[in-house]
């Protein structure tokens, strides 16, 4: 799975458990509130490292791609001198 499909398929996830978590919550029921919650944090970070990982890998490849200069101009006019 190419990292763009494991981000949305963890955002995904992560919107399923949000319900969950506010299920529990508005039912009363604190325990599974509490495992929906620290379960939720936990789908976060992963999505958090995903971003990291891709941010690295995006940097890298920008690392690595050749630079060209720019094309210089053919003419330059100088400035006259007092302007």
């Amino acid at each position: 799975m190419m990292l763009h499909e494991e981000i949305v398929a963890l955002r995904a996830r992560i919107a399923r458990k949000q319900d969950e978590r506010d299920t529990w919550l508005a039912a009363g029921n604190q325990a599974k509130y509490m495992k929906a919650f620290c379960e939720l944090e936990s789908l976060e970070l992963q999505l958090e490292r995903l971003r990291q990982e891709g941010l690295r890998t995006s940097m890298k490849h920008f690392a690595r791609a050749p630079v060209s200069a720019p094309d210089a101009p053919q003419s330059v006019t100088p400035i006259p001198a007092g302007r």
